[in-house]
């Protein structure tokens, strides 16, 4: 049976960035994790926050209140060996 894992993030211009609203949302009572950005998402500098599904909603208010620049807002699903990617519109 294949181990299934979700899971959202959002990518950055610059690592600086990415620390920076790491900080953000720690200080607002929001765990993330910096990783590797997901191979499928080549733009940006390597480092992304990753966070459950169910808080997504508020890291994008947080974002919008921030200022930081992002690459974007992705939904990955892996399901053993393979990942199914979406973008995660803002608005």
């Amino acid at each position: 049976m294949s181990t299934v894992m979700e899971f959202d993030f959002v990518s950055f211009n610059s690592r600086q960035h990415a620390l920076f609203f790491h900080q953000i949302l720690e200080s607002n009572g929001y765990k993330t994790k910096v990783i590797s950005t997901p191979k499928g998402v080549s733009l940006g500098c390597g480092l992304s926050l990753s966070f459950p599904s169910i808080i997504t909603p508020y890291i994008i208010d947080i974002y919008k209140k921030s200022n930081v620049p992002v690459m974007g807002f992705y939904s990955i699903r892996r399901v053993g060996n393979s990942n199914q990617l979406s973008r995660i519109p803002i608005y």
